[in-house]
């Protein structure tokens, strides 16, 4: 039996810039105290600030929680794969 890859609904809830608790992450590519780098259903997502920490992953259920000072939350566009460009 094929196992199904259902993207998570991607959702973020910010408390006083200090705490944010995201719903829908795949995957966490790297952080430390200025920046963490992941991946949601809907992207790859970027957020900067100042004494970052990530208090929670549960990769399983898509929910990452961190707190410190949140400066910015940046989401880029996923990727397309090359070949589906070049046969556009």
């Amino acid at each position: 039996m094929e196992k199904e890859t259902t993207k998570k609904p991607h959702s973020f809830e910010v408390s006083e810039r200090a705490e944010c608790k995201m719903c829908g992450v795949e995957k966490v590519i790297s952080s430390n105290e200025t920046f963490i780098s992941a991946v949601s259903s809907k992207g790859g997502l970027e957020i900067t600030g100042k004494k970052l920490k990530i208090s929670k992953f549960d990769i399983d259920d898509g929910i990452l929680c961190f707190e410190g000072e949140i400066d910015c939350i940046k989401y880029s566009a996923p990727k397309i794969p090359f070949i589906k460009r070049l046969f556009k």
